[in-house]
């Protein structure tokens, strides 16, 4: 497990937090060391230094904005600190009465609320050390005019280990600070790893400030970052093979009027590497894509048909519509093989979960947001707001893996765990682009992966090709179709 890697709860970090200092590490010590990395990113960056004002709150982040105030002082730069109230642990005081005795500024805002505004609205960096990690609720009062003012400021905006108004939870309160680098410490949070609260960090730093590895690795984490690294699980491809070696995917997908969802999928299944792909739809679907596809094997669907074919895994949903309503609920609950269910077939299941708690086979569900808010009767502000509990709590609850798609990408398992996917930019924000991962989800599970790993195989390269084509397309430019043949580069 690489610590950069992973991210944990706001529990676990104050946990981390305290063990450290029951080995003698000192709370005094950590809020230097992390002055020490904020600063060392201000000048890496060369920030303007010219007017710094440094919002300090009350618990242990204030304690980190004071001892940076120290550093400031102590090279001549123009600082300033504001806070609401004095500090309330004997650590930040010390750093607050040291940089008081060595002459530092300190601005109280009820004492001169014209003056702290004209400080902070004209100040060339803005550092925020109002919250940590503990940080819950909304912001009222004071706290809430200073993140205003910070957010009006036209200087730089620093937030310390987490932005004011976010938890490291991921949890948005209704006015935030809208920081352009966030220096987190130790570890990423989920804050710092998943929107929406990431929206709010801007660029994101991982400090260390001097927990022990050893304490980190024995911490669960609350979830991981989906690296390149993840294609290692990709099996070989030995050298006397045939295409029944590489697995067989059977595809329920498409209709009259979404062929092009068929046609995506299935040109994602085949560049992913599966070693026969046989699709399936009604009569005029499949003579429409038999002019576009060269490679799959046609069958036309019957509910009978299901029993005559041998595949390895069964995906169904792009662009089906509604048609085949009538029957899913037989269809579905006879797979024993890994069953990858995403768009319409995830539609059908918002109105008959029971399906998917009697189904025999492992399941992989590939839902947009839109689609997980119907499965779990929430609005899709909702969802947004939670996604990796959303995906979680479902993935527990019905004993499947859950794809939940958007930026940065959530895959939770059945036992709790859960990956983030950062890879991938806006130029996968077009119909037809989940269509093609669904199909490399499939491609990948009917080989042979374990869903798992398949769903974050899928993931990863989806949105790595869009970066790479982005090269050559832009953002605007690149069409989902753009997309299976950069896959198929990337598994190699």
């Amino acid at each position: 497990m690489k610590l950069e890697n992973v991210f944990l709860s706001a529990s676990s970090v104050k946990e981390a937090d305290g063990r450290t200092i029951s080995l003698g590490i000192p709370a005094y010590t950590l809020m230097g060391n992390a002055a020490n990395e904020v600063y060392g990113c201000i000048n890496n960056r060369q920030i303007n230094t010219s007017s710094v004002v440094i919002l300090c709150g009350r618990g242990g982040n204030g304690g980190d904005g004071y001892a940076l105030a120290c550093l400031m002082l102590r090279d001549g730069i123009n600082v300033r600190v504001v806070y609401i109230s004095p500090p309330k642990n004997e650590d930040s005081a010390k750093y607050a009465d040291e940089y008081r005795e060595k002459g530092g500024i300190l601005l109280k805002y009820s004492e001169n609320p014209d003056g702290v505004a004209d400080e902070v609205t004209n100040a060339t960096l803005v550092v925020d050390a109002l919250h940590g990690v503990g940080y819950a609720g909304e912001l009222k009062g004071e706290e809430l005019i200073l993140v205003e003012l910070a957010n009006s400021s036209d200087g730089f905006l620093l937030a310390v280990d987490i932005p004011t108004g976010i938890s490291a939870d991921g949890r948005v309160s209704a006015n935030c600070i809208m920081a352009d680098l966030t220096v987190t410490f130790s570890v990423h949070k989920e804050a710092t790893i998943s929107y929406p609260a990431l929206g709010y960090c801007g660029e994101v730093v991982v400090a260390d400030i001097g927990i022990p590895e050893e304490i980190l690795r024995s911490i669960r984490p609350k979830g991981c970052i989906i690296e390149e690294d993840i294609l290692n699980y990709l099996p070989a491809r030995p050298p006397n093979s045939n295409k029944g070696t590489f697995g067989t995917l059977l595809a329920l997908m498409g209709s009259p009027n979404m062929p092009g969802a068929a046609y995506l999928s299935a040109m994602g299944a085949l560049r992913s590497g599966v070693g026969l792909l046989k699709l399936t739809a009604d009569n005029e679907t499949l003579s429409i894509l038999k002019t576009r596809l060269a490679e799959p094997v046609f069958v036309p669907f019957s509910k009978d048909m299901l029993n005559e074919q041998k595949y390895s895994a069964f995906l169904v949903g792009c662009g089906i519509g509604s048609r085949y309503d009538n029957c899913l609920d037989e269809v579905l609950k006879k797979q024993n093989q890994i069953t990858i269910i995403d768009a319409d077939g995830i539609n059908y299941l918002a109105t008959h979960i029971n399906v998917l708690m009697e189904m025999q086979g492992e399941v992989i569900l590939t839902p947009h947001p839109g689609e997980m808010a119907r499965l779990i009767g929430e609005d899709i502000e909702y969802v947004n707001r939670n996604r990796i509990e959303c995906a979680r709590a479902f993935a527990m609850e019905f004993c499947c893996v859950l794809v939940l798609k958007g930026k940065n990408t959530v895959v939770a398992s059945p036992n709790g765990d859960v990956f983030v996917n950062t890879t991938g930019n806006t130029s996968l924000s077009k119909g037809g682009s989940g269509d093609v991962l669904a199909g490399v989800i499939a491609s990948l599970a009917a080989q042979g992966i374990t869903p798992l790993k398949a769903a974050c195989i899928g993931v990863y390269v989806h949105g790595r090709a869009a970066d790479n084509l982005k090269e050559r397309f832009g953002v605007r430019g690149m069409l989902p179709q753009d997309l299976p043949a950069e896959i198929g580069r990337l598994l190699g």
